[in-house]
C-alpha cells in the first residue's frame, strides 16, 4: 500500500526553529500559530533537539522554562529519499511521533514527518 512512497512525498517542508533560550510560553504561541506539534531547537548553527507537544504537556505548569530545559536532545533524522516504510519503522522503534528530514548533501533539516502525516496518507489510500 505505501511501498511506492518516499519520505519526501509525505513530509512537511515547513520546519520551525526556536532558540535554546526561547521560553515555553512563546513556544506554545509559535506552535499554535503554525498549527504544528513540534519545533526544532537550534542556536543558528547546530541543531540541539526538539520540543514536541508532549514536552509541552509535561511542562505546562512552568511557562518560564526554556526550550533547552524541556527539549528532547535526541534528534532523529532520515534522508528525504528513504522509503516511507523505513521512516515508520524508525518512529516505532524509537517511540517517537516526529522524524526530521535531513538533506543528504548538507547539514540542514529540510522537512519533518509526523505520525499524523502518515495517518492522513493511510486515510487517503483507504478511500481509494
Amino acid at each position: 500500500m505505501i511501498s511506492k512512497y518516499l519520505v519526501r512525498d509525505v513530509m512537511k517542508k515547513e520546519v520551525v526553529e526556536v532558540n535554546l533560550d526561547t521560553k515555553l510560553d512563546e513556544i506554545i504561541k509559535i506552535m499554535a500559530k503554525y498549527e504544528i506539534s513540534s519545533v526544532i531547537v537550534s542556536d543558528g548553527e547546530r541543531f540541539w533537539g526538539v520540543v514536541t507537544d508532549t514536552d509541552i504537556l509535561k511542562n505546562y505548569h512552568n511557562l518560564d522554562k526554556t526550550a533547552e530545559e524541556i527539549m528532547s536532545s535526541k534528534l532523529i533524522t532520515i534522508p528525504p529519499d528513504a522509503p516511507l516504510e523505513k521512516a515508520i519503522d524508525v518512529m516505532v522503534e524509537n517511540k517517537i511521533h516526529h522524524i526530521y528530514v535531513k538533506s543528504p548533501c548538507e547539514e540542514r533539516i529540510v522537512g519533518v514527518l509526523s505520525s499524523k502525516d502518515i495517518i492522513n496518507l493511510f486515510s487517503k489510500l483507504l478511500e481509494g
